[in-house]
């Protein structure tokens, strides 16, 4: 059995195909999608679903195939079918739909994982014939070519030749009889040329006459001069339009041998393009495709599909055996309807191939889905409103089976009270009884003890905000909700004693049963909000929980990043501070007048590891003399303090750490010598290729100090020409020394750019 959207007007499913049809590209597929029937055939459900979630993978690694340029040519197609001869721009259209065929076979090819989608991809025809064969004799303009055929094309020739003729002469008698005519234009009347001549001398010539001027004072005249070539001229252009004629004929009939395969063209493009508009629906809106299954019914964290995305709430269902169905309460304008909706919008949408808007949707098969939403439009609950309701009510009861999803609206409302809470119970204990799957919304108190007993019933709320007076049109399962409707009235009603003199009444008239179930209410509405601030505190601690180790993998991340930094900055401060003395050394050399300076230098020169006393052989004190280990500067022991020592070394004062300090045997005192002291004398090239940037700068530093300390005016530096990063880096560290004067590369016989020369001071 098969239904259309109009017998799920309530469910608002037409408003919802319309969405998805506006996702089409092409024109026919729209209206498919919103006048597509709902099938409960296993078989069609499941062929649905597949076919949506073969596209829905595609969109994942290609581009939405576009039908936009394959355009509805059924009414040509039906004109060739009765033989009937198509102009040439309708020929056109012909063409168009072959060659938008032939590149949409090339595009999408057979590559799908569904071997329907391949067949209908295999399906599309086009004709290679066809496309040659129009193409040969209808231009991009849909009009018949000049030169199609021979014949056609001399035709043409003589029709340019005569009209050329026609305009030269007649440019002639313009100017040889202008005093006989009204106005000095070329005039074409049935297709033939004239001229406007006054009356008083329209009997000086001879030639047909085609009527008044709108004044009556002249006659368009056509000389007998002219009426031989404009004879030959209409002959010629009859011979063009039979020879057009039958080009345009015979290739209708061309195009007719085929009409069966392209209308089949059309239908399977209709069909991709409906797949592909459900699948895009799913991929813009997050959706997935619901799983098959026989019994159960879950949706878990799904949306109403026409709420805007910002605004909708999300909520789970679940109909699981041995539940059949669920009763849900709450409050009025409390989103119980909304539920509805989504169930039943969630079970259709599956069986239409769209997906839903869920994380995780299980769908069962069922034979048929009823449903008596009453939405509360009517302004008046009157008696023949509830008489409808019954009538549906009769029609759902008649048809259901134990395969059926029943979905009904504020059971048995509309009429007593009491009676109704009667009719509701015997309505759902039939649904029970016939083992149908069914939702059913109610604000009866004897409806809710009645599910109280019964296990194969779930109850739920949608729950309300008390302190606000609001519904959060959150579903909650397990639970109970009442109708709220003293608490929503204060938002609207302010007068107070009233409201309080409503709760006397209504606390009076309840009976020990509905006091029992408001106590439960109250009850599972306490635990309810206990169980979401306990919710709450966990999120936020596992929140909590992630930050604080996202934040220790970046600080372990960093810290292993600044160490290295850290390390190689280090590596690089010492490297420059030995340099730094060393050329400190050299300057006190130079200026050093004493015998006990010179013979310092000389130790520290001549000095090997057999001169270095290890510090576990003979412990540090003051007056001792030491190396510090780091820079390799040579001093006595002024001072110690804990772990820390101040060195003299020449007059200047360092503190530094006893580990880094090494016991140095005191120099021997000698006469006093007049020998000066310079850095030993470096190359004069330094080669850096292969190094990494941090490493050959540490080296250049080193290089260029022995070399302005050995006094060379020039230097060679090979850094190779790579990516040019060595290059660029050791042009900025030349930046920074004040006793290199200027740089550039090398000449072709230095080795061009793959060396600087610098020259020093």
């Amino acid at each position: 059995m098969e239904y259309s959207k109009t017998d799920y007007h309530d469910l608002e499913l037409d408003t919802l195909l319309k969405r998805v049809a506006d996702l089409t590209t092409f024109e026919k597929a729209s209206g498919f999608i919103e006048n597509e029937k709902i099938s409960f055939n296993p078989l069609h459900i499941r062929r649905n679903v597949r076919l949506t979630n073969e596209a829905i993978n595609y969109l994942g690694n290609h581009i939405r195939p576009d039908f936009s340029d394959v355009k509805d040519i059924a009414n040509l197609l039906v004109l060739l079918e009765k033989k009937m001869t198509l102009k040439a721009n309708e020929l056109n259209q012909v063409l168009d739909h072959n060659i938008q065929i032939k590149r949409i076979v090339k595009n999408l090819g057979t590559s799908f994982a569904d071997d329907e989608i391949n067949d209908y991809i295999v399906s599309l025809h086009y004709s290679e014939h066809l496309i040659d064969l129009i193409g040969r004799y209808i231009d991009a303009g849909g009009e018949v070519k000049e030169d199609a055929t021979p014949k056609l094309k001399d035709l043409n020739r003589q029709k340019r030749n005569l009209e050329a003729a026609l305009t030269e002469r007649a440019q002639l008698f313009l100017k040889t009889h202008e005093n006989s005519l009204q106005e000095t234009v070329v005039y074409k009347r049935d297709g033939r040329i004239c001229f406007l001549i006054k009356n008083s001398d329209k009997n000086k010539y001879d030639g047909y006459h085609h009527g008044l001027s709108a004044s009556g004072q002249a006659t368009y005249i056509e000389p007998k001069v002219f009426v031989e070539i404009n004879n030959n001229l209409n002959e010629i252009k009859a011979g063009i339009e039979d020879e057009i004629m039958q080009i345009l004929r015979s290739l209708s009939y061309e195009a007719s041998k085929e009409t069966d395969l392209f209308f089949s063209n059309l239908d399977s493009i209709m069909y991709l393009d409906a797949i592909f508009a459900k699948a895009q629906f799913g991929v813009i809106n997050n959706g997935i495709m619901a799983n098959i299954d026989e019994d159960n019914l879950v949706l878990e964290n799904v949306a109403h599909p026409l709420i805007d995305s910002d605004k909708v709430v999300r909520n789970s269902y679940h109909i699981i055996k041995p539940i059949n169905g669920i009763i849900v309460t709450g409050s009025n304008t409390g989103g119980k309807t909304v539920s509805l909706k989504v169930i039943a919008l969630s079970v259709l949408m599956t069986y239409l191939g769209i997906p839903v808007l869920a994380n995780y949707a299980t769908i069962p098969l069922y034979d048929g889905v009823w449903d008596d939403i009453d939405d509360g439009q009517s302004l008046v609950d009157s008696l023949s409103t509830f008489s409808a309701r019954l009538v549906t009510l009769n029609r759902i009861l008649e048809r259901m089976t134990d395969h059926s999803l029943i979905l009904i609206d504020e059971i048995a409302s509309g009429t007593d009270p009491k009676e109704g809470e009667a009719l509701a119970i015997a309505i759902i204990d039939l649904l029970v009884q016939r083992k149908a799957t069914f939702v059913v919304t109610t604000h009866f108190n004897k409806v809710k003890e009645y599910a109280l007993d019964d296990g194969r019933i779930l109850l739920a709320a949608q729950e309300f905000d008390q302190a606000r007076l609001m519904p959060t049109y959150r579903y909650i399962e397990n639970s109970l909700g009442s109708s709220n409707a003293l608490d929503i009235a204060k938002r609207y009603i302010d007068n107070q004693e009233l409201i309080d003199n409503a709760k006397m009444i209504l606390e009076s008239n309840q009976s020990n049963e509905e006091k029992a179930i408001k106590a439960i209410e109250e009850k599972t509405h306490e635990l309810e909000k206990k169980e979401a601030d306990l919710k709450r505190i966990l999120e936020e601690q596992r929140s909590l929980n992630e930050r604080l180790q996202e934040e220790r993998e970046r600080f372990e991340s960093e810290k292993d990043e600044l160490y290295k930094k850290a390390k190689l900055k280090a590596e690089r401060y010492l490297e420059r501070q030995k340099e730094k003395m060393r050329r400190m050394y050299a300057k006190m050399i130079e200026e050093s007048k004493t015998l006990r300076e010179a013979e310092l230098v000389k130790k520290l020169e001549e000095l090997d590891d057999n001169d270095v006393i290890e510090e576990e052989q003979k412990p540090l004190k003051i007056n001792d003399h030491v190396m510090i280990s780091s820079t390799s500067q040579i001093g006595k022991i002024i001072d110690i303090k804990k772990e820390r020592a101040t060195v003299d070394i020449n007059g200047i004062m360092i503190k530094t750490s006893l580990q880094d300090l090494k016991y140095y045997e005191a120099p021997k005192t000698v006469k006093k010598i007049h020998k000066e002291k310079s850095f030993k004398r470096t190359a004069n090239e330094i080669l850096l290729v292969g190094m990494r940037v941090e490493e050959a700068q540490a080296k250049l530093q080193v290089f260029l100090d022995e070399a302005f300390g050995s006094g060379l005016k020039q230097v060679k530096i090979i850094h190779g020409a790579g990516t040019g990063a060595l290059r660029k880096a050791v042009w900025q560290e030349l930046k920074k020394y004040s006793y290199v004067k200027t740089y550039h590369y090398g000449d072709s016989y230095d080795g061009g750019s793959n060396v600087t020369i610098a020259e020093l001071k």
